[in-house]
């Protein structure tokens, strides 16, 4: 594929998807940042009910726990994106950089692997969930596939993320 001046459209074209990608995961992370804000609220109104009004909530707890999960898994493809994840790397920091760069891609692309085996895995499980009809066992159930579909989710973002860093390693996150 070449565009009119001969050159490869290719590269261009996954670098504008890896720039909607990266819209989708920051747009991801800003939910997951008002997922936490909310847990922050929920709980200071809640210690508020229950020890300055002896009236606490019976479902505070519950959606905290939403909310939790929401935090954490809208959280990780943007710590892919940036490369931002804790890593031990000792045996890549000594290699030479031509083969110090082959290793980061590869490790990129095994955790895209990885990432979409968890996506598909959870995604499986999300969707046993909803056939079956299965709620949370909280004061007021509700369905579990409503908390467990954004699991599936933040892994498929995050493989996503890392097949770009595998693909396009030098791109610098915006």
């Amino acid at each position: 594929m070449t565009d009119q001046g001969g050159k490869s459209a290719g590269p261009a074209i996954l670098k504008g998807m890896a720039g909607i990608l990266d819209q989708v995961t920051k747009a991801s992370s800003v939910v997951s940042g008002m997922a936490l804000a909310a847990i922050l609220v929920l709980t200071l109104k809640e210690v508020a009910m229950r020890y300055f009004f002896n009236a606490p909530t019976t479902w505070a707890n519950d959606v905290n726990q939403w909310f939790f999960a929401l935090a954490v898994m809208l959280v990780v493809p943007e710590i892919a994106r940036t490369n931002g994840h804790i890593a031990i790397s000792v045996l890549v920091d000594r290699l030479p950089h031509k083969k110090k760069n082959i290793a980061c891609r590869g490790i990129a692309l095994l955790s895209f692997v990885l990432c979409l085996a968890a996506a598909y895995i959870s995604g499986m499980e999300t969707l046993r969930q909803y056939s079956s009809g299965i709620t949370t066992m909280w004061v007021s159930p509700i369905p579990k596939w409503w908390i467990s579909s954004v699991i599936p989710f933040g892994f498929f973002l995050s493989a996503l993320q890392f097949l770009r860093l595998g693909i396009l390693p030098n791109q610098e996150p915006n």
